[in-house]
């Protein structure tokens, strides 16, 4: 198999993976480590291309090419999502601190309760 067929399979394999939903948290870690596994590995392939390319080697680069395009946004997207995810997280244990001690934040009408009593 040469470089060029070898990084038409592991781009295919990683558009799949980024095509894929985002997995529950358990599994999250291993996903993002396998994603991470793969673009290493598709860095190391684009670093070893050099010409002369055969004709087929040109036709699969240029299905490579046309695929990489989508890899940044579909990257984003799951960026994107895991920040949501973040943000709710963080919002929910604000409320939960707020249920814990409501006396804490600052009320609305600007009466001060008196933490001695």
């Amino acid at each position: 198999m040469t470089i060029v067929e070898s990084l038409d399979k592991i781009t295919s394999h990683l558009i799949a993976l980024l095509e894929s939903p985002l997995p529950a948290e358990e599994k999250r870690d291993s996903f993002m480590e396998e994603i991470d596994q793969v673009l290493q590995a598709r860095e190391e392939l684009i670093a070893k291309l050099s010409p002369p390319f055969s004709d087929i080697e040109m036709v699969i680069g240029k299905k490579v090419a046309l695929a990489s395009q989508e890899i940044p946004t579909k990257l984003e997207a799951f960026q994107r999502q895991i920040k949501q995810e973040w943000g709710q997280l963080q919002q929910s244990k604000k409320t939960v601190k707020a249920y814990e001690n409501p006396y804490n934040a600052p009320t609305a009408d600007g009466m001060y309760y008196d933490k001695r009593n």
